[in-house]
């Protein structure tokens, strides 16, 4: 593809900037992490925060168990990795879920996978190396045979009085599995988050209906909702309101006393029909206000008393990115989770970068695999209102500030596939 470099404007207003790390750490430092809890049932914990640490109160296994089909034997001290041609009397059946008898020396019982390693059994040996001889009465053996074999002992998985899963972990159906293994049937998780939403601007007009000249249809109600929804919140949504200070002082009014954090988009520039700073800054404290970044250069956080406020860009693809690097971890921290920041990997950049500039830009690529290194192939067109970018993408770079470079340099990449999560 064409790696080309499309500009899509430049600062305007000379005022001082946040940077990102800057910015960043306001929100995580501000953001206050529920003590709410349930106990739920297990069937209902996918996704969400483990508000404990889990700890086993049994091994797992909690016996010896047969890894295979076979014969548990009671090898002899003479027979250990020695040649083969040895014969043993079958003494005893031992299907998973019951027990069998103590071995003598020389005897060998049938086992299945999963049943308990009787007494006096050293070993197991596969059907498949085997021979029935007498009538079935007894096994033939050729290959040299060691102590231990296909025996899972007690606690190879899990050991009893561990820590088996962390606080603040979010819950994936391994994790829901490993706590059904050890007999746990319910768990204590976080309450979720709620999350009032509104989306300021008179040309916002719902999928579904027609468009007047001058109107578009609001994509940021669905994408934040997703996101939102991603994230495991509980969301109560105003959908679009006017235009005008008192609508958004109305619609901030009404979600405060319900919530524990507000988000909006548009209506934070410097426009003279943008509310949402001066709204919040009559009902509550703005903290942060313009950040150096590309995209989203305009993202407000603030409060309305205990309820928290963070108003995205309105550009669609500044709202998104935004939302990614700002919102979710600090949503993520609300939540109770263990690790809330973004994690970055190293890619190799398949463009140049020949203008620098005055703000961090995190532009969307694609990694091409079909090379080596996998090197990441850049969107021609990175404008903020260009929606399609971030469906062709599968991650962003992170441009440092005032930087140029060549095809090849190293930077930090974001999957979506993380981001999304």
């Amino acid at each position: 593809m064409n790696n080309q470099q499309v500009d899509c404007g430049c600062d305007t207003i000379p005022q001082p900037l946040l940077s990102i790390d800057e910015a960043l750490k306001i929100l995580i430092d501000s953001a206050k992490v529920t003590n709410s809890t349930q106990l739920i049932e297990l069937d209902g914990t996918l996704n969400r925060m483990l508000a404990i640490d889990i700890h086993a109160d049994i091994s797992v296994p909690s016996f010896d168990n047969s890894a295979m089909d076979g014969y548990a034997i009671n090898l002899k001290e003479n027979q250990i990795n020695k040649a083969g041609g040895f014969a043993f009397e079958i003494t005893d059946r031992i299907p998973a879920g019951s027990t069998g008898e103590a071995l003598a020396p020389g005897c060998a019982a049938r086992i299945f996978t999963g049943a308990p390693i009787p007494k006096n059994a050293n070993t197991v040996l596969m059907q498949e190396e085997c021979w029935l001889i007498e009538n079935k009465s007894k096994i033939e053996v050729y290959k040299p045979i060691s102590l231990g074999e296909n025996i899972r002992p007690m606690g190879n998985d899990i050991q009893s009085g561990g820590v088996i899963l962390p606080k603040g972990k979010r819950l994936q159906p391994q994790d829901i599995a490993l706590a059904a293994s050890v007999g746990i049937d319910k768990l204590s998780v976080f309450h979720k988050i709620k999350v009032g939403v509104f989306f300021t601007g008179d040309e916002l007009v719902n999928p579904g209906n027609t468009l007047q000249q001058g109107q578009i249809f609001n994509s940021n109600r669905y994408s934040l909702v997703a996101l939102l929804n991603n994230l495991g919140c509980e969301i109560i949504n105003l959908g679009n309101i006017k235009d005008t200070f008192n609508a958004t002082c109305d619609a901030l009014k009404a979600l405060k006393s319900a919530c524990d954090l507000i988000i909006t988009t548009g209506g934070v520039s410097v426009g003279e029909e943008d509310y949402i700073k001066p709204a919040i800054e009559q009902l509550g404290q703005l903290n942060l206000w313009r950040i150096k970044i590309k995209p989203g250069k305009p993202l407000a956080f603030g409060n309305l008393g205990r309820c928290a406020f963070i108003g995205l860009p309105g550009n669609p693809v500044s709202a998104m990115v935004t939302f990614l690097l700002f919102a979710r971890p600090f949503i993520k921290k609300m939540q109770g989770a263990g690790h809330y920041l973004n994690t970055a990997f190293k890619a190799q950049t398949n463009f140049d970068w020949n203008k620098p500039k005055s703000r961090r830009e995190f532009v969307c690529v694609r990694l091409d695999h079909t090379t080596f290194p996998t090197k990441a192939n850049l969107y021609p067109k990175q404008c903020s209102d260009v929606l399609s970018s971030m469906v062709w993408a599968d991650g962003l770079i992170e441009i440092p500030e005032k930087t140029t470079f060549k095809l090849g340099e190293i930077l930090n990449f974001y999957p979506l596939n993380e981001l999304l999560s």
